[in-house]
């Protein structure tokens, strides 16, 4: 019941305070509640200009599913994305994927150092790529990392590497990997390199 509470208030909240968007205009009032409740931290139809909120523009419908119920139960670590999905049924989960995979991404300017993004791409192409790819055609099987903030990609890295996000195995084992043969100024030039696609 609290959750059901916290909820309507948090989207009254927001229909209160937010204006509408041209791409909200033509969804059904539902969608639009729903996806203006995300708009005050990620931006604009995903686009986030905050330093630690993800872009979730074009995120993939499985993987925003996915991030969504893993914060929802506890298994995947959050500050307030954690108690804000106990408030959402998989239903409305649903209807937030399928606005937001559709949205295309706006990647914002940040300050990139430009000799560190190159090593980071070398790094990139060795150890992520596989899985990560951002240059040339892919299908991808995990989220695009290109033009996230950085504050972001190194919290989000960390989490993994520190084993605080058990829902994701494979990135725990190859990012732990990755700190056993490169050192942290390595670390630095792969997160340099995420940032520097805008």
């Amino acid at each position: 019941m609290y959750y059901q509470r916290l909820k309507y208030t948090i989207l009254f909240s927001a229909w209160l305070f937010i204006q509408p968007v041209n791409a909200l205009q033509t969804q059904t009032p539902q969608v639009s509640m729903l996806v203006n409740t995300c708009v005050a931290c990620h931006g604009i139809n995903g686009s986030s200009v905050g330093p630690a909120t993800p872009i979730i523009a074009g995120m993939r419908k499985p993987l925003f599913l996915k991030a969504m119920r893993d914060m929802k139960s506890g298994k995947r670590p959050s500050t307030l994305m954690g108690l804000i999905a106990k408030g959402y049924t998989d239903h409305e989960f649903q209807i937030m994927a399928d606005f937001f995979t559709q949205q295309k991404i706006v990647r914002y300017p940040q300050p990139v150092d430009k000799e560190k993004a190159r090593r980071g791409r070398l790094l990139h192409n060795l150890y992520c790529n596989g899985c990560h790819k951002i240059e040339g055609p892919s299908e991808l099987l995990s989220n695009n990392l290109a033009g996230q903030k950085m504050p972001y990609i190194r919290q989000r890295l960390l989490e993994f590497i520190n084993g605080e996000d058990p829902t994701t195995p494979v990135m725990e084992s190859s990012l732990k990997h990755f700190i056993q043969n490169n050192s942290e100024s390595d670390f630095d030039d792969l997160i340099h390199y995420f940032g520097s696609h805008q």
